[in-house]
């Protein structure tokens, strides 16, 4: 774990082909007519929010990778990493907190989510008990097709980078967005919230 500014980076972080995987099923998950192209879904214009996604559950019948569950084994993979992040942030551990959704996004060449923001909201909008926030790369970009996730205050941007994970906290001292995706490529992450319950 290599932590800068309270973003905490994790390498290596699903089994060998999980990213690409799960890469494939959310093409096809799309590709059936599941999921919701942002722009259109909120009325936004393209250089405001301009990507895909779909909230992964069990009943849209994920196929498994090597002959077990792929959301089990995310989920498995991703434990260790909250754990080391608690570890150094030991107050979390104070309120029971756990990941209950898991978001796939797909953006496509020129797209991103181009406005700065935190993940913490109202409490009518049931994101005020966000914690923290988990994303992992499912693809490496290219340098020169930047898709980096950029955060305002820490004056940062990430690279993607496949199979590397994120987490970070949730409040407003962690505004970020998603650069645009240039060239000919797409960019996938799986993401979500460690939220207290």
């Amino acid at each position: 774990m290599i932590v800068d500014q309270h973003i905490a980076m994790f390498a290596d972080v699903l089994p060998e082909g999980l990213c690409e995987h799960m890469m494939h099923e959310i093409d096809r998950l799309f590709e059936s007519g599941v999921g919701t192209n942002r722009k259109q879904a909120e009325g936004v214009a393209r250089h405001v929010k301009d990507d895909e996604y779909l909230f992964l559950s069990r009943s849209m019948m994920i196929a498994p990778h090597e002959g077990r569950d792929s959301l089990d084994m995310l989920e498995e993979a991703m434990q260790p990493c909250w754990d080391q992040y608690t570890e150094r942030y030991s107050t979390i551990r104070d309120c029971p907190v756990r990941s209950r959704e898991i978001k796939a996004q797909r953006t496509e060449q020129g797209g991103g989510y181009h406005l700065f923001h935190h993940e913490q909201g109202s409490v009518e909008n049931t994101q005020a008990n966000r914690s923290a926030v988990w994303m992992l790369y499912l693809n490496t970009l290219p340098a020169e097709s930047c898709g980096e996730t950029e955060f305002l205050y820490q004056e940062k941007r990430v690279r993607p980078i496949a199979n590397q994970m994120l987490i970070w906290p949730a409040a407003y001292t962690h505004a970020h967005r998603g650069n645009p995706v240039y060239g000919n490529t797409r960019k996938y992450i799986l993401t979500g919230w460690f939220c207290n319950e």
